[in-house]
């Protein structure tokens, strides 16, 4: 390699993806997807450590609410070195309540101001809480704890439309055997990706969905 090319590598600055949440649990679960979804992001996915409320916000507060969390995913790509760019943010939150018009309405409500300030941005609304996708991948559940089981009644449905699917996890899926706990998710996730299951959820949810959509937008035209 010339000289020349040497110093243009090292020249062009480094950009990561940046991911806020509302937990490590939450966050972690979704690094583990964005890696599988599209490769090319491993070693560039940084966090946001504070916890993001945004989809109850309106008008100025949403708009300084989401100010603070661009300056944040600034300052962690800042650390990473100097001059590096955020590529893409994704922001999530547990809508924690049934998919409808109002879930569709905080979605764009936010993500419209989080594209205004920074012009791309992804919001992860998951309806109900992002315990709805794991009921999508029972495989991957009994993968965790073979005793865990999801019930057939719960197979093929809309699971945006279950108004508690962490009490679902907690009771029903892991009957009497050892319990479901939010720090189970990463663990779920990572079946999810290593089992094979991603391409064929048991059943919908409109947020998932949407997901998968916006890491393939991201991959072709942010990065």
């Amino acid at each position: 390699m010339s000289g020349r090319s040497q110093n243009r590598r090292k020249s062009r600055p480094r950009s990561v993806v940046v991911i806020a949440g509302e937990d490590r649990n939450d966050r972690e679960s979704l690094k583990t997807l964005l890696e599988k979804e599209e490769p090319s992001l491993r070693g560039s996915i940084v966090q946001i450590r504070d916890t993001v409320r945004l989809h109850r916000a309106t008008g100025d507060n949403l708009a300084k609410r989401v100010r603070a969390v661009l300056n944040k995913a600034e300052g962690v790509a800042e650390k990473q070195g100097p001059g590096t760019r955020v590529t893409c943010l994704y922001v999530h939150e547990d809508f924690d309540a049934v998919d409808g018009p109002a879930y569709r309405e905080a979605h764009r409500r936010v993500e419209e101001e989080i594209r205004r300030q920074m012009g791309h941005g992804h919001y992860v609304l998951a309806v109900a809480e992002m315990e709805a996708w794991m009921l999508l991948f029972p495989g991957a559940l009994s993968s965790v704890v073979r005793a865990w089981k999801v019930p057939s009644k719960y197979l093929g449905k809309d699971t945006g439309r279950f108004s508690d699917p962490k009490r679902i996890l907690m009771r029903e899926v892991s009957g009497t055997g050892r319990k479901y706990t939010e720090s189970d998710a990463p663990e779920v996730f990572r079946a999810v990706v290593e089992g094979g299951h991603m391409g064929s959820p048991r059943g919908t949810n409109s947020s998932w969905t949407r997901f998968r959509w916006d890491v393939e937008l991201c991959g072709r035209e942010h990065l």
